[in-house]
């Protein structure tokens, strides 16, 4: 005969011969028909009512958790974007830090040669000035054992 299904708490029987045909016949002929423990499973008119505002509070609840969750996320994005941006700001002061090494070197460097081309030709000039003064002290050395053999001799 029919077979007696249960879905939940309400009772169905289905016709599954004239569902056959229904398929076969490509849903032409639609027979759903409730069976008469169907209207025994409908809760009282007050009671749909309490459901009726029950459904709506867990919708309220639901938008309010969407409205939370959407508030606690852009919270969090906003925290992650403003600690990205201050690492940002750190690697970019790091960088040119970086950047600013090689130019200090680099002036240094100027500064160097620059001291050495004005040091160079100043130690030469030294050089020379010494090399005069301890040939003149060589000649007065060499003039003084003649000075003193003149002066024994006068």
């Amino acid at each position: 005969m029919e077979p007696l299904y249960q879905a939940g708490s309400i009772l169905m029987t289905v016709n599954t011969l004239q569902g056959k045909k229904m398929v076969d016949s490509g849903l032409q002929s639609p027979d759903f028909s409730l069976s008469q423990s169907w209207s025994t499973c409908l809760p009282p008119p007050a009671d749909l009512e309490i459901l009726q505002q029950k459904v709506t509070g867990v919708q309220h609840e639901l938008e309010d958790f969407k409205k939370e969750a959407l508030k606690s996320s852009i919270h969090y994005l906003e925290d992650a974007f403003c600690e990205m941006n201050g690492a940002l700001e750190q690697q970019e002061e790091q960088a040119a830090r970086v950047k600013q090494r090689p130019r200090e070197e680099e002036d240094r460097g100027i500064v160097r040669n620059k001291v050495l081309t004005f040091l160079l030709p100043r130690e030469k000039q030294l050089q020379e000035h010494c090399k005069r003064l301890e040939d003149l002290l060589l000649d007065r050395g060499r003039d003084a054992p003649r000075a003193t053999k003149k002066s024994q001799a006068d």
